[in-house]
């Protein structure tokens, strides 16, 4: 790739330190690691037909009540916890293709849908994770626009977990030509390289004891908080890196807003 035409690569650790018109035209990378774009590219590659994420929980009942019954899910949390009245909460291992296959999911939660939507600047925007690792950053390498990989963040804090997707984003993607523009991708790529040499497993379907990424993800105030509500079982799933029958490249489209599976591997 010639040099005029290498992408530049920016990590913002909260949607709250994105500059105004930092996204515009450029390509928007939103990770929510525990949990929200975990769980969203389960559902996807569990046959949902959509994810509309919305930022409040009254908004996402009202989205679901103009659906035909039966053809919608409500799913999210707060602080953590499910919300009362909707049908699943945000563990991604519940999003299964008996539960979602050919259903709408419509979600909200406290960090994930609301950074999405405070991406929609950005010309196009996709959601990331662990386990669609692989093909997300097979659509990011056959662009030339600039990336930004947006962190959701836990409560308005900077997450570990969040920096280190970005950082595996922002390294692999300097691998393949593209420049890291902005201090926060150097130091998220850095804090990537230093533990990726640790992850000797085989990405894929390792198990969870035998899954360095895990320990990393439960270090982090996110984890340790899902940890103290039980769910540790969230982040063995959140670990899956590359995980087989996730690869899918999960894409935001408009009118209507909505997440669908661009592309799935095998």
């Amino acid at each position: 790739m010639p040099e005029t035409e290498q992408p530049e690569v920016f990590v913002h650790f909260l949607p709250s330190l994105i500059s105004p018109g930092a996204l515009k035209g450029g390509v928007a990378v939103v990770v929510d690691v525990l949990r929200a774009t975990t769980a969203m590219v389960h559902a996807l590659a569990a046959g949902c037909a959509a994810v509309i994420p919305c930022g409040e929980i009254d908004e996402a009942r009202r989205v679901a009540a103009g659906f035909p019954a039966g053809t919608a899910l409500l799913a999210g949390e707060r602080e953590g916890l499910p919300i009362d009245g909707f049908d699943l909460g945000n563990s991604p291992s519940a999003f299964t293709p008996a539960i979602c296959r050919g259903k709408t999911l419509v979600m909200t939660t406290t960090n994930g849908t609301r950074a999405i939507l405070a991406s929609l600047e950005a010309e196009r925007v996709l959601i990331g994770s662990f386990p669609n690792f692989a093909a997300t950053v097979q659509a990011l390498h056959l662009e030339t626009r600039d990336v930004h990989v947006v962190c959701s963040g836990t409560d308005g804090c900077i997450s570990f977990e969040d920096s280190l997707l970005a950082g595996a984003f922002a390294q692999h993607l300097k691998d393949m030509g593209a420049i890291l523009r902005n201090d926060e991708a150097e130091i998220a790529a850095g804090a990537w390289s230093k533990i990726h040499n640790s992850l000797w497993f085989k990405s894929g379907d390792s198990d969870a004891e035998s899954n360095p990424l895990v320990r990393y993800l439960r270090r982090g105030r996110g984890g340790r908080r899902v940890l103290e509500l039980g769910l540790a079982a969230d982040i063995d799933d959140a670990a899956h890196l590359n995980r087989s029958g996730h690869q899918v490249t999960a894409e935001l489209l408009r009118d209507p807003l909505r997440i669908v599976a661009a592309h799935q591997g095998p």
